[in-house]
């Protein structure tokens, strides 16, 4: 099922959205499964490149791609990705199992060129309606009461587009950000790495990403499959205009790496500049910043591309639900608010990867060699590590400092954090492809799920059934007490739990009628668009109208 575009006034689509990499593609393909027209500018004239940029997609992107059904062919397109291992001057020294997560429908990362990545997306769009044109943002005026574009064309021709909102997804250079006067602010020297493509011969680990460290630098491997890989080595300068040779790739896997390789003609490679950079903000009125537009960090964890995809789903929930008429804008708020701290939070973590990896004094390496190795024997390095790579450890959680946002030592979720629950647009009732073990919640609306623990009795069903009668229509209501792998995340007592359309934890309160009332009428208050505010009984599980949802104003929980 699609839902049919609203008709706009003369023509004018809601949503102006720049930049038709991964991250923009995304952002636009789930405005319009939600019903809202786009227009999406590839700010360049020459059309899409053919270099492979970004290269592994991590679990939590991957959930989030089934939305608009693209997680299914990445997967049968990519190189699977079951383990992230670990090496010091070619010696083993820990290792992370994305293979044993057992919370995810993708317990994997998935290697794949972003050229592919981003066909498969664009795919999508166009089976949505969707288009990509092709220009360069030359203006933005944002003096009136909706800002106005000013592209130019390939012909010197330029349109002026006006929008209620303009989302800036055009890279690290971006035009947006610098023609809204955001900032882009950062701290630390920039790192060298060259980064390449194409064929090693010999025995090469074909489903493992690897990190070696040696005194003279880092190596980083990620398998495409088929004998082919992306090498990214720290190098200490490069002035060279041409890229990197194979020559210089070989020197360093035989240098660094755990194992043998030939290194063959490249297809291409280049000088990447690991800068860390954040935008001062997200948001400047009506125009937002998403993907490299909004920060940039090391490639250490391949976590850029994976952050801007976690931007641009965060954005068009919200976007979607004021230009439907469904929330107030006031949820825009909560983008920059939760995306600003994630992005924060990644790129201290990216950096530290970064310059452990470049440790070059014998009792600087060797500690940071002893500890991976404990992590590892006491299976702290899994605990965290498989989390913290897969993205499933990013919270929504109030937070006023990065501490606030660390996962304690307990699996038990809190309002702000993921829960394993799906949603795919177009097939709702039904979970994404391989994740049965878990629930189908709303693509656009708040979800109530109700959690028995282990006793499911006439009790149960008694209070099931209240606190359905106190959820308007427009909140699905679903009992999860069937689905055994929730104790771990929600413990051994009846729980009722409002989810997002994300997939975040709005609130976690008891099962019992007046905490729900007033955790929806928290929400009701502050979100809702006028209208459609009655409660009345629902069965189990219910289909609903039109939901709001959001993280901070539901974020404490109501119950003990």
């Amino acid at each position: 099922m699609t839902i049919p575009l609203r008709a706009e006034p003369g023509g004018r689509r809601p949503v102006l959205v720049v930049g038709a990499g991964p991250v923009g593609l995304v952002l636009a393909a789930e405005l319009l499964s939600q019903g809202v027209p786009v227009r999406l500018i590839d700010n360049s004239a020459a059309g899409p490149t053919q270099h492979s940029r970004a290269s592994v997609v991590w679990p939590r992107s991957l959930e989030l791609l089934g939305r608009i059904g693209a997680s299914a062919p990445l997967v049968e397109l990519g190189n699977r990705l079951d383990s992230v291992r670990y090496y010091s001057r070619k010696r083993h020294i820990g290792s992370v199992d994305m293979c044993r997560l057992t919370d995810t429908p993708y317990p994997f990362g998935v290697v794949i060129p972003q050229d592919t990545t981003e066909e498969v997306v664009r795919t999508r769009l166009v089976a949505l309606g969707g288009e990509v044109e092709f220009g360069t943002l030359v203006g933005l005026d944002q003096s009136g009461p909706r800002p106005v574009a000013a592209v130019e064309r390939a012909d010197a021709r330029v349109e002026h587009i006006e929008a209620d909102w303009v989302v800036g997804a055009d890279g690290a250079r971006s035009a947006v950000r610098e023609l809204a006067g955001i900032r882009f602010l950062g701290s630390g020297d920039d790192v060298l790495f060259a980064i390449g493509d194409g064929p090693v011969g010999g025995d090469m680990d074909p489903h493992a990403l690897l990190y070696c460290y040696s005194r003279s630098g880092a190596l980083g491997i990620a398998p495409f499959g088929e004998g082919r890989f992306r090498l990214a080595i720290s190098v200490p300068d490069w002035r060279d205009e041409q890229g990197p040779p194979p020559e210089l790739f070989q020197r360093f896997v035989d240098e660094r790496s755990p194992r043998a390789g030939l290194v063959g003609e490249l297809d291409w490679s280049t000088i990447f500049r690991a800068r860390r950079r954040v935008a001062e903000t997200m948001r400047a009125g009506r125009v937002f910043l998403a993907g490299d537009a909004a920060h940039v960090f090391s490639a250490a964890g391949a976590q850029g591309m994976n952050t801007g995809i976690q931007d641009a789903v965060n954005l068009a929930w919200k976007l979607a639900g004021v230009v439907n008429g469904t929330f107030e804008s006031a949820i825009l708020d909560t983008y920059d608010t939760e995306r600003h701290l994630a992005a924060e939070r990644i790129v201290l973590t990216t950096a530290k990867q970064t310059s452990w990896g470049l440790l070059n004094r014998r009792h600087q390496a060797l500690a940071r060699d002893n500890a991976m190795r404990l992590a590892e024997r006491t299976g702290v390095l899994q605990r965290f590590g498989a989390p913290l790579v897969a993205q499933h450890d990013v919270s929504y959680r109030p937070a006023e400092t990065l501490r606030d946002t660390v996962p304690g030592l307990t699996r038990r979720v809190r309002a702000g954090d993921r829960l394993p629950v799906f949603a795919a647009h177009g097939a709702h009732g039904a979970p994404q492809p391989n994740a049965e073990p878990w629930p189908a919640v709303h693509p656009a609306r708040l979800s109530l799920l109700l959690w028995a623990g282990p006793r499911q009795d006439a009790g149960w069903v008694a209070t099931r059934e209240a606190v359905a009668a106190v959820a308007p229509e427009n909140v699905e209501v679903r009992d999860i007490s069937s689905w055994s792998g929730f104790e771990p995340l929600l413990g051994r007592r009846p729980r009722a739990v409002l989810v997002r359309p994300d997939g975040h934890v709005a609130a976690l309160v008891e099962p019992e009628p007046d905490a729900v009332r007033l955790a929806l009428r928290r929400a009701r208050a502050v979100f809702d668009a006028p209208g459609a505010r009655a409660p009345r009984a629902l069965p189990l599980p219910a289909g609903g109208a039109d939901a709001v949802a959001t993280g901070e104003d539901f974020a404490e929980e109501l119950a003990s």
